[in-house]
């Protein structure tokens, strides 16, 4: 009888864990829909009336700078907001962004085919080498997801310019080294501080994704520096559409032994639902057309504002990021420390940014280094990103 009790005990304790589960599952679900559809309507209906009114939008006008800078916001803030909430719901990093490369790969293909399989073979060849490091810094990112809070990913984030100035420091010719100012040096210390105070009594979590984003960050160093060796030297004229397919194309390879690896095809049954549900494959489709989107309205950021400008605009998302994963994914607020350290930590990325941008630029080098970056992804064919290509023959033209 005691044993029967006992079973028939668990058995509801289940029955209601899987419930609360479920429940706090759907509340991600709408929140994330919540969130996230109003800014892709709120994309389709402003860059539409731009097309319509295109006059009313002079590239050094202030109506065209809050354009793409709300556009920006918007893409980054539903990038991190789709990629946690897939991530949680599926419980497959790799396989997610194996879908999201395929999404790439399809749209890339449809509106710039021709361009793809034009391109010199040889030069196709050579950047090949390129998609390993693209993918594992996909990878390691949407990892970080399934392991971390949103707002830790963001605290985390903010301490990757400490490795890559490590790296810089010791990869770069004593010309090209980062500088080591006060100013940056202080940055850097109150970043480290709101990580101690926001991770305090997160032992486990804390030096998990510290080994993820430092790993993320050494990637994207080897992915960026790889990638600017190829565009200006030896594949420079290859089309960016062409290298964007190859990225996705070929990263699907190493992420899809990744997915192997973590065994996450042992996962799809006990997540069928997800994976059958339209709502679930609605967001999966939403990350992979703002993945894209980022990439196009961050170029356009860039040649429409100044630098010191693009970093505030940055911070403000990363801010509106932490909102999200408190209000949809529950992270945790509830102590003067937390709020403390995570406070320090956005200052201490908002003044970081602020250093680097008060430093004077050799426009000759930078003009150098950036030659064969400037060409429109998708071949300036998509009509809400035509925009850019009038940014790309000019990336040096003086700011709004």
């Amino acid at each position: 009888m005691i044993q029967i009790r006992s079973e028939s005990l668990s058995s509801t304790t289940t029955m209601m864990s899987a419930a609360v589960l479920q429940a706090f599952e759907e509340h991600e679900k709408l929140g994330t829909l919540k969130t996230v559809m109003p800014l892709a309507v709120f994309l389709a209906m402003a860059w539409s009336f731009y097309y319509a009114k295109k006059e009313l939008f002079p590239t050094e006008g202030v109506l065209y700078v809050i354009l793409v800078s709300v556009s920006f916001s918007a893409t980054s803030i539903s990038m991190h907001t789709l990629n946690k909430a897939c991530v949680g719901l599926t419980g497959a990093s790799s396989t997610l962004t194996t879908v999201q490369m395929a999404v790439a790969v399809i749209v890339t293909l449809a509106l710039s085919g021709k361009e793809v399989w034009g391109a010199d073979r040889k030069k196709l060849l050579r950047w090949c080498i390129v998609p390993i490091f693209y993918a594992g810094m996909l990878n390691s990112s949407l990892l970080g997801y399934k392991y971390l809070s949103l707002s830790l990913v963001t605290v985390f984030r903010n301490l990757s310019p400490m490795v890559t100035m490590t790296v810089e420091g010791f990869l770069m010719e004593p010309e090209h080294r980062p500088k080591v100012t006060r100013n940056v040096v202080l940055s850097l210390l109150m970043m480290a501080a709101g990580a101690l105070l926001f991770t305090t009594g997160q032992g486990e979590s804390t030096w998990f994704g510290l080994v993820i984003i430092t790993f993320n960050t050494l990637l994207a160093i080897g992915d960026r520096c790889v990638q600017r060796r190829l565009l200006v030297s030896e594949c420079k004229d290859l089309p960016l559409s062409a290298c964007m397919t190859l990225n996705n194309g070929l990263g699907m390879l190493p992420t899809l032994m990744m997915a192997m690896a973590l065994h996450e095809p042992a996962t799809f049954s006990s997540h069928k639902d997800a994976w059958t549900d339209p709502a679930t494959l609605l967001l999966i489709g939403l990350s992979g057309l703002m993945g894209m989107g980022i990439g196009f309205y961050g170029l356009m950021c860039q040649k429409a504002m100044t630098a010191t400008s693009f970093q505030v605009l940055q911070n403000m998302s990363k801010v509106c990021v932490v909102g999200v994963g408190v209000v949809v994914f529950g992270d945790r607020m509830d102590s003067p420390t937390r709020l403390g350290g995570m406070a320090l930590s956005l200052l201490g990325s908002a003044a970081y940014g602020l250093a680097r941008a008060a430093e004077p630029k050799d426009n000759d080098a930078i003009k150098k280094a950036d030659e064969g970056e400037n060409e429109a992804l998708l071949g300036g064919k998509f009509r809400p990103f035509r925009a850019a290509m009038q940014f790309v023959k000019n990336p040096f033209a003086a700011k709004a």
